[in-house]
């Protein structure tokens, strides 16, 4: 019977003993100190234990009561003598009361009891960063690292330099971190780039830290790639291209590759739309010989970005042909350089007129055999491109409409239902390429829904907004026109707009259609004036950041007049943060400015 009632009585007791502690710690999680050390100091008038012993110590120095915690520490550490975190707290405790010396040698004491090992050395810094002591925390490592070179702390060192505000000894750790182990490299990047964003406000100063401590661990450690591969990629964030082509060219001649991080560049390049520099990195990679594994894809892709700069190509038409015409000759007609077949025909039909000729190349490359279904639409697609160009609308609508069916969940067979759609603006049957353009708005492929966003936009602001659908449809025309290359025809439709109905919501899409054609036809100064004029007049409208880039980018790459791109680049960085052209703007003033 005794021995059941104790049964019965035990667990009221423990209940009893764990009550006050759990308070205890309740108070303590709250940041109630005060009430939270009144309970601990009832609970060791009553029994001492480890197990709170932590939460105690730590309000004792939140409070200020650093003699009480040394005392508290001293009393743990002559009953647990072999743990050295006591001890520690020993030294923590007079380092807060002001005994310096008395601290320094009860840290040697510490410290010449540790065992070298890592997860000890992790523990006593972590106890000293509890309490902000993040330079006695550094030293625990250094220390350790003494008694065995061979550990590493490379992010803990890190994280502590960002609490004593050393950023350059941060960076350089992290940097430290890949040399001794290169798999750790992408969370380095996510560090690096988290320090380079700054909370989402840039900062030069970060910037100049990054760049110079990259530029002089690739200098000491030449050897070593991964910090010529994180130099590159630090070029690129900050869109010096420029620069990270430069590197990428210096570590494919000392490594002698195969030029596989210049081609990954080049590709970048073309997607950044920087043809000049593509066709660089593409020419660096033809110059290493036919037998390179990246030949004929650099032959096609260099070509296809000759085509693409518009200053490039109006001055080289002929010597284009040439390239053409030879890389055909020397790689042949076949599945492999379709591609390059397809980017001739464009060519052809896109900058030589050469319609009907463009539409033969088509029509052999659409022969040819063991054509991937990707590459077959993509054939299907230029063809109804140049169909179009003719005026043939319902061929074209006939190739768009083959591939929209056997690619209905693919971006390819999204861009055919987008031309598709454009088909229906150019002919003013504005509701049926508003509904398709609306299922496009959800494509996966950022540029294809970005376009589709864009017309769904222009016809949404501007058709049905008074009793005439006549200005919507004539400016529609104007852009199959346009599409046409009748610049001259298309021009006249935009002008009568203007002349009949003036003060229309079209007329700064109007004057940037006009813009864009004059720049097209290298009549700069024109182009100049009609982005001029959106700026001025439409600053609060949707293209205003778009005819201030304008004007940035031509002062920049045609005119060559920086201070004038700079004025263009800041306007926007100040007066349109939220702008797609925000980024790229605030990375070129930064660049010209620097640069000059």
């Amino acid at each position: 019977m005794h021995y059941l009632l104790l049964i019965l009585l035990v667990p009221n007791l423990i209940f009893a003993q764990d009550s006050p502690q759990k308070l205890a710690n309740k108070y303590f999680l709250s940041h109630d100190y005060e009430k939270a050390v009144n309970i601990y100091i009832e609970m060791e008038k009553n029994f001492f234990s480890s197990n709170y012993y932590s939460n105690y110590f730590f309000a004792l120095i939140k409070l200020e009561k650093y003699k009480e915690a040394e005392r508290l520490a001293r009393k743990a550490y002559s009953k647990y003598y072999k743990n050295l975190i006591y001890q520690l707290d020993i030294g923590i405790a007079q380092k807060k009361q002001g005994k310096e010396k008395q601290a320094e040698r009860t840290f040697k004491k510490v410290f010449s009891k540790i065992n070298g090992q890592r997860s000890q050395a992790i523990v006593l810094a972590n106890t000293f960063a509890r309490y902000n002591m993040y330079q006695e925390a550094l030293n625990v490592y250094n220390i350790f690292q003494e008694v065995n070179p061979k550990l590493t702390f490379g992010f803990q060192k890190a994280q502590l330099y960002v609490n004593l505000e050393q950023p350059e000894k941060m960076v350089e750790e992290y940097l430290n971190v890949i040399g001794n182990n290169a798999s750790q490299r992408t969370y380095v990047i996510s560090q690096i780039q988290k320090f380079l964003d700054n909370d989402g406000i840039k900062s030069d100063k970060n910037y100049k830290i990054v760049k110079s401590a990259l530029l002089k661990y690739v200098s000491m450690e030449s050897d070593n790639v991964y910090y010529s591969e994180l130099l590159i990629w630090f070029f690129m964030q900050n869109q010096q291209y420029e620069m990270a082509l430069k590197q990428a060219i210096s570590l494919d001649k000392r490594k002698n590759n195969n030029a596989d991080a210049v081609f990954d560049l080049a590709e970048s390049f073309l997607d950044k739309k920087n043809y000049l520099l593509a066709i660089e990195a593409y020419n660096y990679i033809l110059k290493k010989g036919k037998n390179n594994p990246l030949f004929i894809q650099s032959t096609i892709n260099s070509l296809y970005a000759k085509t693409k700069n518009i200053g490039f190509v109006q001055n080289n038409l002929n010597n284009i042909e040439k390239e053409y015409a030879v890389a055909i000759n020397d790689l042949g007609k076949n599945s492999k350089t379709i591609l390059l077949l397809l980017n001739y025909a464009h060519f052809q039909a896109f900058f030589l007129d050469n319609l009907i000729l463009a539409e033969n190349i088509l029509k052999e490359a659409l022969s040819i055999p063991n054509l991937t279904a990707g590459d077959l639409a993509a054939c299907k697609i230029e063809y109804a491109d140049i169909q179009l160009l003719l005026g043939d609308v319902w061929q074209a609508l006939l190739f768009y409409s083959q591939v929209e069916k056997d690619f209905k969940e693919n971006p390819i067979g999204h861009n055919a239902k987008l031309k598709i759609a454009k088909i229906s603006y150019y002919q003013g049957d504005f509701e049926w390429a508003q509904a398709q353009l609306d299922v496009l708005k959800a494509s996966t492929s950022k540029l294809i829904s970005n376009d589709a966003m864009d017309l769904s936009l222009l016809i949404t602001d501007n058709y049905n907004i008074d009793t005439s659908d006549v200005p919507m449809k004539t400016f529609a025309y104007a852009d199959m026109l346009l599409y046409q290359k009748k610049y001259k025809e298309s021009i006249i439709k935009y002008d009568s707009i203007l002349m009949y109905f003036p003060g229309h919501s079209l007329t700064d899409e109007i004057y940037m259609r006009k813009a864009d054609i004059y720049l097209h036809l290298d009549s700069i100064n024109t182009a100049l004036k009609m982005y001029k004029k959106i700026e001025e007049e439409w600053s609060y409208d949707i293209l205003a950041d778009e005819a201030l880039y304008m004007q940035a980018s031509i002062y920049d790459n045609k005119l060559n007049k920086p201070e004038m791109a700079m004025n263009f680049y800041e306007k926007i960085v100040l007066n349109y943060q939220g702008s797609i052209y925000a980024s790229e703007a605030r990375n070129r003033f930064r660049f010209l400015r620097d640069k000059n």
